[in-house]
C-alpha cells in the first residue's frame, strides 16, 4: 500500500513539472510569434512616415510636367486609405500574443490573410488606373518652353518603369506578410488549430 502512495506522489510531481514546462513553452512560443510579427508593425509605421514624402515627390512631378496637382492629392488620399486598411490587415498588436488564446490568435491571423488578399486585389488595380490617368496627363501636357514632347515621353516611360517596380515591391511585401502569418500559424500547436 505504501508503494502505491509513493507512486501517486511521484505521478503528481511529474504532472506538476509537465504543467510548468507547458506554461514556459507557451510563453516562449508567444514571444517568438511576437518577434516574427514585429516587422509588420514597423512596416505600417514606415508607411505613415512615407506618406508626406510620397506626396511631395508626386507634387513635384506634377509641377515639373505641368499637370494638375489633383493627381498628387488623389494619390495622397488613396495612399492614406491604403495605410489605414494596412493597419487592420498588417498590424498585429503585441498585446494579442499575451492576452488572447492561441485559437484566437490563429483566427485573427487567418482573417488578416483573407483581408490582405482582398485588399491587394482591389488596391493594386486602383493604383494601376491612377497611374494610367497620370501618365496620360503627362503625355498630353503642354509645356510652353518645350519644343517637342520628348520630355513628356521620357516622363511616361519613367512612370511605366516606376509603376512596374512599385508593383513588384508591393507584391513581394504582400507575399512576405502572407508567409509571416503562415509561419506564425504553423507555430501554434496542433491541438488548438481545430
Amino acid at each position: 500500500m505504501e508503494e502505491l502512495n509513493i507512486l501517486k506522489q511521484e505521478m503528481a510531481e511529474l504532472k506538476r513539472n509537465l504543467d510548468k514546462e507547458q506554461i514556459v513553452n507557451e510563453k516562449l512560443l508567444r514571444t517568438v510569434m511576437r518577434q516574427k510579427a514585429s516587422w509588420l508593425n514597423k512596416f505600417v509605421t514606415a508607411e505613415f512616415i512615407m506618406l508626406p514624402i510620397l506626396y511631395l515627390m508626386f507634387a513635384g512631378i506634377c509641377a515639373f510636367f505641368h499637370v494638375s496637382q489633383w493627381y498628387a492629392v488623389t494619390l495622397l488620399v488613396l495612399s492614406l486609405i491604403d495605410v489605414v486598411i494596412d493597419m487592420r490587415t498588417f498590424r498585429i498588436s503585441p498585446k494579442v500574443f499575451s492576452t488572447c488564446t492561441m485559437l484566437e490568435v490563429r483566427r485573427l491571423l487567418v482573417k488578416q490573410k483573407k483581408e490582405r488578399f482582398i485588399h491587394m486585389f482591389i488596391a493594386l488595380p486602383l493604383a494601376i488606373v491612377w497611374l494610367i490617368f497620370m501618365l496620360s496627363a503627362i503625355a498630353n501636357a503642354s509645356d510652353p518652353l518645350a519644343t517637342d514632347h520628348a520630355l513628356n515621353l521620357a516622363g511616361v516611360i519613367g512612370g511605366v518603369i516606376g509603376g512596374i517596380i512599385g508593383a513588384i515591391i508591393v507584391f513581394v511585401i504582400y507575399r512576405k506578410a502572407q508567409r509571416t502569418n503562415d509561419f506564425i500559424i504553423s507555430d501554434i500547436p496542433d491541438d488548438v488549430k481545430s
